[in-house]
């Protein structure tokens, strides 16, 4: 706590700096008082842009007699005596009475010993505690009679409430030495509006009705003032800040300024008096989203097959695929956070909005994961880089099946070197005087420091390159292998690899298919790279670039495919240009013509839809050219089948699809397998559902159809065809016993699938050893029935009701024989079926004909009394089809681990 006397010296303290603060003013007041009620009638003016309003040449004036006024002022005060600490001590005595001086006694210390110091000392101590606050002094009223003093100042502050925000903007324009013109605010005209984003694809907002406007974040404020030379900034608030935007000059009084609003903003221009405002609310970009319909599986041509779904408020600008590799023992979370691999996914226009059922075919052969199961999934990414992903799936990436020896060893090479890419070159050595000191193409120095698979790869190619005359037929592959092995011998480091897996691969295709598939393959990427390029709007010059490529591609393909059809006696030089697999080079010419007329038209929609209409006309050339249709009949006999002849062997198509199912069903729950296996309830119920689309088919038939079947045989029918179902029965009954016995039927019907003449096994129906033909079960099936179709339609829902029966009893032995007899009598049907379509569009069919009336390259009905029910082709596309269906097969995670582990070691074999 203070005592007395510091409590004294403190209040005496605060007296002398009030004091001095009263002498400051007393002194310098006057002086500056004009200058200082100058500034203020300035600085009111520039607040209420007074300036703005008369511009130049009074606001120069005004603003030079300011500065005289505060120069004038400024110069007197350097003439006065600044006031001292002494001097405010002395106006504190002064004004309380008080003489001698008693603050400088109390401060004061004597030199000597004097007896008469304490009485002096009280004494100052005593008039000291009478010293009270010094008082002002009215020096103004002088010189203000008309107490301006007190006007200036209010005057002053309403101003600033009035110019709130714009205050410090104004009076930096109004001390601004350059000339500004007057502003007449009524000769101002303003235009604002909204750019959103690019990736948004609406137009431009305009300010119709108001001034507040609903804008997407990311979107461009731009507006724009007319009437003035020299108009001042407007503010723009966002997020409670301001900032002034700066002017672009577009003409001699035009003016704009542009900002991007990214949250709820204000933007307001102030000239003078008026004022203009615009509230911009923003509305945020919701994330896309994006999933499966049809989880991803693979075709016949190779490719990732699946359908999906997307939507997104603005669009989706990019869609991929995310891919990892599967690992035993990790969740899916940590799966994706490992090695991932990426396929774009085609869209069909630069932006994407919604999209419902939309199928999507990837050739991701070429990939380095080809063959392996991964999980996957898509994500999606909208302008605004905000990405959504689908939920995971399980699938195998597609791998092109290559029977050619060399080029399956071309694809082996090829893998060796993609895992040599993820591995790193050794240090190269120090070089000695042996080696040389200067760059040498010595092995120790380039494929020796090289990773191991690398080093194999180049071996390999070397000993299959070594001996060309009893390999090669083609000189292109020789030489692009020695092309290949010499940059593997070469290569410095993994960079210089870069290139080599991709000309393997067309390397491997030119073995594997000829010039064909090379033509095949240039023309696909063309084709990519033209419906990449009109999605995403290309400039017109790219287009025309790619057009051209495109069409040089097609070119080439098309002429390939007549040397081709021409070479196996399927194109005929006068054949005219409507029958045939090459008679359509005239509609391949249009659908060039309009793709690139749309595209110059701008309708990109258009130039799509035929362009996949070009792409689907190629395939079929190529299928027809395959399957030995290109004659004029054949095609002729296609296009003139009745709708209801199509029908009709299409339904009786999938129906043996439904039945065989149900067949492996049956044989699945007869060796008690899995959990997912279907109870012999559930298979009578689906046997039961395809006994009523069965008796539907047979009413629908007309009358000639119906009845149509051979005279004659019906004894043979009888009596082998009961002989062969005997020991077909048999033989599934058998089968059905145990799991090895099944398992083995099972690998004994795919050897022979993959043989040249054993087919038939691989359709179902096991017989009986012994070679095929051999026992009276296969006189049955080749000698004709007798039987009409109407009759044997019937027979075959006389053993779906005895499948049926057997189901519901338990008894899985007896329904199999029975499904094996409805397969054979679906079976005959549908051979009876294409022979009447054949006697009904021509009058003479070749007696060797084995076309498909639906032009189909499996699951059909041939026409001819053979032992299966596929085309006849050659073995070696017939064998890469079976090892396409075994792959998807073993690649189908719903299948028993048994199953999938069965397939699989059938494939080791092939």
């Amino acid at each position: 706590m203070k005592t007395a006397p510091e409590k004294l010296f403190a209040r005496l303290g605060r007296y002398s700096r009030f004091a001095r603060a009263l002498l400051l003013w007393e002194t310098y007041g006057p002086v500056l008082a004009a200058g200082l009620l100058a500034a203020a009638l300035f600085i009111t003016g520039a607040l209420t842009g007074l300036w703005e309003r008369i511009g130049d040449p009074w606001r120069l004036i005004a603003l030079l007699a300011t500065l005289f006024f505060m120069a004038r002022s400024l110069h007197k005060s350097l003439k006065l005596r600044f006031p001292t600490q002494s001097d405010a001590q002395r106006r504190v005595e002064f004004d309380s009475g008080q003489k001698h001086r008693p603050i400088d006694v109390l401060a004061d210390r004597p030199a000597l010993a004097v007896e008469a110091w304490p009485a002096h000392y009280q004494k100052a101590y005593q008039q000291a505690s009478q010293i009270k606050p010094p008082k002002r002094r009215d020096v103004l009223s002088p010189q203000d009679p008309y107490f301006l003093r007190y006007a200036a100042p209010l005057v002053l502050g309403c101003a600033m409430i009035y110019a709130a925000g714009f205050g410090f903007e104004r009076i930096k324009r109004a001390v601004a030495p350059s000339w500004q013109s007057a502003i007449h605010p009524s000769k101002i005209s303003f235009e604002a509006w909204i750019d959103p984003p690019a990736y948004t694809g609406r137009p431009p907002i305009y300010f119709k009705d108001g001034t507040k406007v609903a804008v997407p974040v990311g979107s461009e404020f731009v507006a724009r003032i007319s009437g003035s030379s020299n108009p001042p900034r407007p503010k723009l608030w966002q997020q409670s800040r301001g900032q002034f935007l700066p002017l672009t000059q577009l003409g001699q009084q035009s003016f704009e300024v542009r900002a991007m609003i990214d949250h709820d903003a204000k933007a307001e221009w102030r000239i003078g008096t008026r004022r203009k405002t615009w509230t911009l609310n923003t509305s945020p970009d919701t994330p896309p989203e994006v999933d499966f319909v049809d989880p991803p599986e693979a075709d016949k041509r190779d490719r990732l097959v699946f359908t999906y779904r997307l939507n997104d408020d603005y669009g989706v600008e990019d869609l991929k695929i995310e891919m990892a590799e599967i690992i035993d023992g990790q969740s899916e979370v940590e799966l994706f956070s490992n090695t991932l691999e990426y396929a774009s996914v085609p869209l069909s226009s630069g932006s994407v909005k919604e999209t419902d059922n939309t199928s999507a075919a990837l050739d991701l052969t070429k990939h380095s994961w080809a063959g392996r199961k991964v999980i996957g999934r898509l994500v999606a990414t909208d302008g605004a880089g905000q990405t959504a992903k689908s939920e995971p799936v399980y699938f195998t990436v597609p791998d092109k099946i290559f029977v050619e020896p060399l080029a399956k060893a071309i694809v082996e090479h090829r893998q060796l070197v993609i895992a040599g890419q993820n591995m790193a070159y050794e240090p190269e050595p120090r070089r000695t005087a042996a080696m040389g000191y200067f760059n040498t193409y010595e092995p120790e120095l380039r494929l020796d420091r090289a990773p191991a698979t690398i080093q194999r790869a180049a071996l390999l190619i070397d000993v299959v390159t070594d001996a060309p005359d009893d390999i090669f037929k083609d000189p292109a592959v020789y030489m692009g292998l020695r092309n290949v092995h010499a940059r593997l011998r070469y290569a410095d480091e993994t960079a210089d690899l870069k290139g080599i897996p991709e000309d393997l691969w067309k390397i491997a295709l030119r073995a594997e298919f000829g010039v064909l598939g090379t033509a095949l393959e240039e023309m696909r990427e063309a084709e990519a790279a033209l419906r990449e390029g009109i999605a995403r709007r290309a400039p017109q010059r790219e287009i025309d670039t790619l057009f051209s490529r495109y069409n040089q591609a097609v070119e080439n393909y098309t002429e390939e495919l007549r040397r081709k059809a021409m070479e196996e006696g399927n194109f005929a030089e006068g054949g005219g240009g409507g029958g045939g697999a090459m008679g359509s080079v005239d509609e391949i010419q249009e659908l060039l013509d309009a793709i690139e007329a749309a595209n110059k038209a701008g309708d990109t929609e258009g130039a799509r839809r035929a362009l996949a209409k070009l792409a689907a006309l190629l395939e079929n050339m190529e299928i027809q050219l395959a399957q030995g249709g290109g004659g004029e009949g054949g095609e002729g006999m296609e296009g003139e089948m009745s709708e209801e002849m199509k029908k009709s062997l299409e339904d009786l198509a999938d129906m043996m699809g439904d039945q065989r199912d149900i067949q492996d069903e049956t044989r699945q729950a007869e060796r008690d397998e899995g959990e997912d296996s279907l109870s012999p309830q559930e298979l009578a119920e689906r046997q039961a559902e395809l006994e009523d689309l069965l008796e539907k088919l047979a009413e629908s038939l007309p009358e000639d159809l119906a009845s149509a079947g051979q005279a004659g045989g019906g004894e043979d029918r009888e009596n082998g065809g009961n002989s062969q179902g005997g020991e077909n029965q048999g033989g599934e009954t058998d089968g059905g016993e145990t799991e090895g016995g099944n398992a083995g039927q099972g690998q004994e019907e795919s050897r022979a699938g993959l043989e040249p003449g054993g087919s038939e096994n691989a359709q179902g129906g096991g017989n009986e050893a012994g070679p095929p033909g051999s026992g009276p079960g296969s006189a049955g099936r080749n000698e004709p029935s007798g039987k009409s179709v109407e009759e044997l339609l019937n027979d075959a829902r006389r053993a779906m009701r005895e499948s049926e029966d057997g189901l519901q009893a338990g008894r899985l032995g007896e329904a199999g024989r029975a499904q094996a007899e409805v397969l054979r009598e679906l079976r005959e049907a549908g051979k009876l079926l294409a022979e009447a379509a054949g006697g009904q569009q021509s009058g003479e069919e070749g007696e060797g004909e084995s076309d498909d009336p639906l032009g189909r390259s499996d699951d059909g009905f041939n026409s001819e009394n053979s032992e299966a029910d596929i085309e006849l082709r050659d073995n070696a596309t017939r064998s890469r089809e079976l090892l396409e269906e075994l792959r998807r097969r073993a690649g189908e995670q719903a299948r028993e681990k048994e199953e999938r582990e069965y397939l699989e070691r059938l494939l080791n074999q092939y």
